[in-house]
């Protein structure tokens, strides 16, 4: 027992010599944030190393850092090893660690609940009513669930502490989840937060269960969220299928009794929703039913197109200007390294610069990844539009399905010399030798950033030629 609570006690130790740190990052280059930082890391090396090896890819990422830089670089590497923390903690204060796994530390979980959640709801906070219900229904009460292993932030309970970053919370705790529930309504798509989540549970490669909301007007959402496998919130089917899924993830029990008196009320109330947004029928009259999109004209889909193609050159020209402040900041950067004089190369200032470069390419990866997505919707959605149009055509506009085929064509030229132009891009960032830890991360990232959305570009010029056969 004594064992046991000296590992808790250390363990909220080096969490405070974290917090400790982090109310001193303002000033990273300050003597004090200089001190606080090399304490907590020393003592989370040494308290990890008694129960991590080399098959733990944290530990690996986090104890192969270099902190011989100022307090600058400490604050890179802090935000770059943050993620294998948490995860390294997460696994101590359960119980579950690699090949130094000790019997004592098996009964933390079971004494003491985890600080990081092993659930984390993605959701829009437009939807917080609907989702405060089924969290209070469907998890909390219907299936046993604690809610200290939640991480919802649209309540206070299951929600950001105070004084702790919102954005680091949510990426500590999707770091951290069992299970990534994605609560998909039209509010969620036209998130961009949301589909910042999305694309980090994805990338995690953590399990993830997408919940379909009522009366959502789309059916995929981007290239990594096909909803064929998506459960609905409001059949009962699916949320039996859901109560299986978090029986067997979190080997929790159970009682069906329970789960069902919980459960009916709140798909009746899911299926008002539903019900709420249909006109309401005053005579006994039989009508066929018509699909929305089929009440729609001509013009309307034409209003639609334009929006999505506003939305298109809207992405492009933020996505061109980042790559030319990047490609600035790259030449700028050269330009400094060929004045270090070679005979006398000053080693702290190369690595400054390449620090310097390093941030850059991240930068350029935070649009990437908010923007990718984006522009593979509107694309879609630009070419689904535009082959409606073409549906309600009449026949005997031949000269005015020429200049459409010829602008389709043109468009698909320019996406695919953008496809080139990733490529080289690519091709030359691989090629850069690896000189620097942080540099060797950030190039990483920007590669795969790369390889995204060399991907979506083909899928945007694939679906442009579905579009160029109709007008055929």
């Amino acid at each position: 027992m004594d064992r046991i609570q000296n590992i808790k006690q250390e363990i909220e130790n080096i969490k405070k010599l974290r917090k400790d740190y982090e109310s001193l990052v303002s000033e990273p280059n300050n003597r004090y944030a200089l001190e606080a930082y090399h304490g907590w890391y020393e003592a989370s090396c040494i308290l990890f190393s008694r129960y991590f090896g080399d098959d733990s890819k944290e530990y690996v990422n986090f104890t192969s850092i270099d902190n011989s830089g100022n307090g600058f670089v400490l604050y890179n590497n802090y935000q770059g090893i943050r993620k294998d923390f948490c995860v390294l903690i997460d696994k101590l204060e359960r119980g579950y660690l690699g090949q130094k796994q000790l019997s004592a530390i098996e009964q933390i979980s079971q004494t003491q609940p985890s600080s990081k959640k092993r659930i984390f709801i993605s959701h829009a906070s437009k939807d917080k009513e609907l989702i405060n219900k089924f969290v209070d229904s469907i998890i909390l009460l219907g299936m046993g669930v604690d809610s200290n292993i939640i991480a919802y932030t649209s309540r206070e309970d299951t929600g950001v502490p105070p004084g702790e970053s919102i954005p680091q919370f949510i990426q500590d705790n999707i770091a951290c989840a069992d299970i990534v529930l994605l609560m998909i309504s039209d509010n969620y798509k036209s998130s961009e937060v949301c589909l910042n989540e999305m694309g980090a549970a994805w990338a995690l490669n953590k399990y993830i269960i997408q919940i379909l909301l009522p009366n959502i007007s789309f059916d995929k959402l981007g290239w990594i969220c096909s909803l064929e496998k998506a459960l609905k919130i409001d059949e009962t089917e699916s949320m039996d299928s859901l109560c299986e899924a978090f029986s067997d993830r979190l080997n929790i029990g159970i009682k069906p009794s329970v789960w069902n008196r919980n459960k009916i009320p709140f798909i009746s109330y899911c299926k008002s929703l539903t019900n709420s947004l249909s006109p309401a029928i005053t005579e006994p009259i039989v009508i066929e039913e018509v699909d929305k999109e089929e009440e729609l004209g001509f013009l309307d889909y034409r209003e639609r197109l334009d929006k999505e193609v506003a939305n298109i050159s809207s992405t492009c020209l933020i996505l061109s200007g980042a790559i030319l402040k990047h490609n600035k900041m790259i030449n700028t950067n050269t330009i400094r390294l060929q004045r270090i004089n070679s005979f006398q190369p000053n080693v702290s200032q190369t690595k400054g610069i390449l620090i310097s470069t390093a941030k850059g390419m991240d930068e350029l990866s935070i649009i990437f990844e908010n923007k990718t997505l984006l522009l593979q919707s509107s694309f879609f959605n630009m070419i689904d539009n535009g082959m409606k149009m073409i549906a309600l055509i009449m026949t005997g506009c031949e000269e005015d399905m020429q200049k459409d085929y010829n602008a389709v064509s043109k468009l698909l030229k320019s996406i695919s010399e953008a496809k080139s132009g990733c490529m080289s891009f690519k091709e030359a960032l691989d090629a850069i030798p690896k000189a620097e830890q942080t540099i060797n991360k950030s190039k990483k990232r920007l590669s795969n950033n790369l390889d995204h959305i060399i991907v979506v570009l083909d899928e945007c010029i694939s679906k442009g030629y579905e579009l160029l056969k109709l007008i055929l």
